[in-house]
């Protein structure tokens, strides 16, 4: 499964994949076991707080993972760990540093997700992995490499099996910390008090609550950035695939050789399209969620995700670039943590479309406030898809002259350079483009 999609590294020789022996027989004879998940638990080990009981009952033979599938020390032979980028629910992302005999050959993001013994539960993990290694385009971020390594996660605790999926390194932060100006500012007892009487009394955040400091994104800015996550959804589409998980975080920011470009990133929660949704329910953010698949019929089944559910979320994240925040009382742009979800999912479940804010940012041109309107349509079906979007941003006959003239750069250091494109210059390669955009602009 993994054998196509192990790439080499950009630099030098990759070190010898450990990926291909992921795929061979399950477990037979009497090797030593690892740890297994909890008894009972069905989503497997969840972050790196996870330890096994080492005394729960064997699993069946076929179920476990092969000895001969791990490269121990693998990570401290080649690698040099930096720093953590993130956690999750599933794990953590680490930086880092690829290094042979102190040689330094780049730098790159890791996922290292626990997975126990269960070899299921691997099988699940490495769905993401084989999905990367099918993708490729200018603005997904790729994938690099997979092995298995045992990990002490805690510094009394026994070893776990953990999954490390090697991916390419984004320099330039994420979306969302760009839009609000950096790490969040901590909220008081007192501030956090007079949030919530605010919000109980149907306000709205207020510009200190949802932002910081940071100046509004120019109508340029808005138009590249969003240019390059719509070009990598269009092609995620074209691949017959749905992302569920579209968000300013996941959007992440690269910069080299003065030019910065955006690329989607966590590929976890994507699924082939047209498969009939299981799940109960939906589990972390939701705020860039369509309100059809929060909702629930009279037999208990929640809507299916489709590529219209992903096109909400693309306008959702347009409408955070332009007004740094959410159209919900209920959502939190700095903090998410502090949200009332079932507020929250009432709140968008019940939402009655996009509002003309066009008082709030006068300088941005009245198209931009039409294509939001487009884009978060309440009825699926008449959002346009990805790639007509793409090609009414490309036809400057439909976008009238709104491209043109002095538009002021609110730009930080971090994204000047090349960060603007022509409105003429071509898609990036891969990008899939058909079908018409007239829908999109033309009848607005």
């Amino acid at each position: 499964m993994l054998r196509a999609g192990n790439h080499g590294f950009p630099q030098g020789s990759a070190p010898p994949s450990p990926a291909r022996r992921l795929v061979e027989p399950a477990l037979v004879g009497n090797e030593e076991l690892h740890p297994s998940p909890p008894s009972g638990s069905a989503n497997g080990p969840e972050g790196s707080g996870f330890i096994a009981n080492v005394h729960d009952v064997p699993k069946p033979e076929r179920s476990r993972i092969r000895r001969e599938a791990f490269s121990p020390n693998y990570l401290k032979t080649f690698f040099v760990e930096e720093r953590i980028l993130g956690k999750g629910g599933k794990g953590v992302v680490l930086l880092l540093r690829h290094e042979i005999d102190g040689y330094p050959l780049g730098h790159f993001a890791c996922k290292r997700v626990p997975v126990g013994d269960d070899h299921s539960w691997l099988e699940k993990v490495l769905v993401e992995v084989e999905l990367l290694a099918k993708l490729s385009h200018p603005n997904l971020v790729s994938y690099r490499h997979v092995w298995l390594e045992d990990v002490r996660l805690t510094r009394f605790g026994p070893s776990v099996a953990c999954a490390f999926i090697l991916q390419q390194y984004c320099n330039s932060g994420d979306l969302h910390q760009y839009v609000v100006g950096g790490a969040p500012k901590e909220v008081s007892k007192e501030e956090l008090k007079a949030q919530m009487r605010r919000r109980s009394r149907g306000h709205a955040e207020t510009a200190h609550e949802s932002t910081s400091a940071r100046p509004q994104l120019s109508f340029e800015e808005i138009y590249s950035l969003f240019k390059d996550i719509t070009s990598g959804v269009a092609y995620l589409h074209g691949a017959n695939y749905i992302h569920r998980d579209l968000k300013p975080s996941n959007c992440l920011l690269h910069r080299e050789g003065g030019k910065v470009i955006c690329l989607i990133s966590d590929f976890g929660e994507v699924q082939p399209e047209n498969v009939i949704r299981k799940s109960t329910g939906s589990t972390g953010t939701i705020s860039y969620c369509a309100p059809e698949v929060l909702r629930m019929d009279k037999s208990g089944q929640y809507g299916n995700f489709t590529t219209k559910s992903d096109i909400f979320s693309l306008g959702m994240i347009l409408y955070f670039m332009c007004f740094g925040r959410l159209p919900y009382q209920g959502a939190n742009a700095i903090q998410e943590e502090l949200e009332d979800m079932d507020q929250l999912r009432a709140e968008i479940t019940d939402w009655q479309g996009f509002q003309d804010e066009r008082q709030e940012r006068p300088d941005l041109p009245s198209k931009l406030y039409k294509l939001l309107k487009k884009l978060l349509a309440l009825d699926s079906a008449e959002r346009p898809s990805a790639n007509e979007v793409l090609l009414a941003m490309r036809s400057e006959t439909n976008f009238d002259n709104i491209t043109k003239g002095d538009w002021t750069t609110n730009s930080s250091p971090s994204l000047r350079g090349n960060r603007i494109q022509n409105l003429d210059a071509p898609l990036p390669s891969g990008t899939p483009v058909s079908g018409n955009a007239h829908h999109v602009v033309g009848s607005m």
